[in-house]
């Protein structure tokens, strides 16, 4: 296995996030220093991965670059573009969306 895969791998997942690196530093409780040094060679630490995954919005084995393991994460994706005070009433909206479509199908 390349030792610098997981590296490479965190970069292009916070980059197709949208994240800087101290973002996702931040949203970890690291520097963005320390991101830096794992996309340049280095690997984060295991007790990490759990938090990094589940921020970038893949799984643990896609850190690994395992085949077929980005989560399927629409809601989550959507949610987060909104700022965190708006997000709630944009989950009650598309909820509230989803019902009425239900009920569509059901009664047609």
């Amino acid at each position: 296995m390349n030792d610098h895969l997981i590296g490479i791998q965190i970069s292009q997942f916070r980059k197709a996030a949208g994240l800087t690196q101290e973002e996702l530093g931040e949203a970890v409780g690291i520097s963005g220093q320390a991101v830096s040094r794992w996309e340049c060679g280095g690997a984060p630490d295991v007790t990490l991965l759990p938090a990094i995954a589940d921020k970038l919005g893949v799984t643990i084995d896609a850190l690994f670059g395992r085949e077929g393991s980005e989560r399927v994460d629409v809601v989550g994706r959507y949610l987060c573009s909104f700022p965190a005070k708006e997000r709630l009433d944009k989950l009650c909206h598309s909820l509230a969306g989803a019902e009425r479509w239900i009920c569509r199908l059901a009664c047609a």
